[in-house]
């Protein structure tokens, strides 16, 4: 009888919501998918026996630091995101071996970095970019995309126009898109969680209808976002992060799942350095006309659906979850 393998997730954030939460219940799903016992935990001041709901149908349990000290020397270990408010409880667990993930910039601040190079961390980055931003930071780190388990098993049924369902947030833009919609005759349904500081200062006062588009948060039940994007033919992700860009978020991924065409900012391009190719598996916008220009036009993107469902193909979740346990010394 083969031993039970075993992996400890830790997520160390407050969000609950977006793309951290996302790769999370992914990356649970993918070592799940190749045989793994997987538990997610958090840690708090005590120890719960019973569990809570995380999202899409996965559970965690708050534990206190010394068991999740203890856990870390029993099974391979991964903290999935981190923040400045646990910078202690990262500290702790990446001393007893705990992998760690960056996802972005935003996340490489001075004290995290500090405390990966005293405790001779590599972490994993899902963006090739941000290797070379974590090397100008003197520090070593490993390139993995995003696990991904796919949901379509259905025909695609392409009944809207477009779709938004990022965040609704300072570094989405979805300005461009409310702009966009100002002149559009079908226009774009926006759905995501609400930054309130963003929509008061820039889609408000500027575009007091624009609520008129919005459709609210989606439920976080596995599914719930390719039962919205499924009837679209695009979607549409304005997302733009200072010194990152030409790989995947999951609503690329989920865009693709749901054969819809992708129209992306084009500040997240790259050129020969991106995964993500315009006029191949994607297109790119610079501005709200752009947009229109293209959401208005007869042209067929069957060619450009179909790179994009291959080209998912690469993320496939349980493929990548070997390179994890490769990098971790399990596999």
């Amino acid at each position: 009888m083969k031993p039970i393998r075993k992996v400890s997730l830790f997520y160390l954030a407050n969000p609950r919501f977006g793309g951290w939460v996302t790769y999370t219940t992914h990356l649970f799903r993918s070592f799940k998918e190749i045989g793994y016992q997987v538990a997610l935990y958090k840690i708090t001041k005590r120890t719960e026996k019973s569990q809570r709901h995380y999202a899409d149908g996965i559970y965690y349990q708050n534990i206190d630091i010394d068991l999740a000290n203890y856990l870390c020397t029993r099974c391979p270990a991964i903290i999935t995101a981190t923040d400045k408010a646990h910078a202690n409880e990262t500290e702790t667990l990446l001393k007893n071996n705990a992998q760690i993930i960056i996802h972005d910039p935003t996340e490489m601040r001075e004290g995290l970095v500090t405390i990966l190079k005293e405790n001779g961390c590599k972490p994993i980055t899902i963006r090739e970019v941000n290797v070379a931003n974590l090397k100008q930071l003197s520090l070593d780190s490993t390139y993995i995309r995003h696990p991904y388990i796919r949901f379509n098993k259905t025909t695609p049924d392409k009944t809207n126009l477009a779709v938004s369902t990022s965040r609704i947030d300072f570094d989405k833009h979805t300005e461009m898109i409310v702009e966009a919609n100002q002149t559009l005759t079908e226009r774009v349904k926006i759905y995501g969680a609400e930054n309130r500081l963003y929509t008061f200062h820039k889609l408000a006062k500027k575009y007091p209808q624009w609520r008129k588009d919005y459709c609210g948060r989606f439920s976080n039940d596995f599914g719930s976002v390719f039962r919205i994007l499924n009837p679209s033919k695009f979607m549409l992700d304005m997302s733009a992060i200072k010194r990152d860009g030409g790989g995947s978020q999951y609503t690329f991924l989920e865009g693709w799942d749901a054969s819809c065409v992708l129209i992306l900012n084009k500040k997240w391009d790259l050129g020969s350095a991106s995964d993500m190719k315009g006029n191949v598996n994607c297109l790119y916008a610079d501005n709200p006309k752009e947009l229109c220009d293209i959401l208005q036009s007869e042209y067929c993107y069957k060619d450009m659906i179909g790179k994009g469902l291959e080209d998912l193909k690469m993320y496939e979740g349980g493929e990548v979850a070997k390179e994890y346990m490769q990098v971790m010394g399990e596999e």
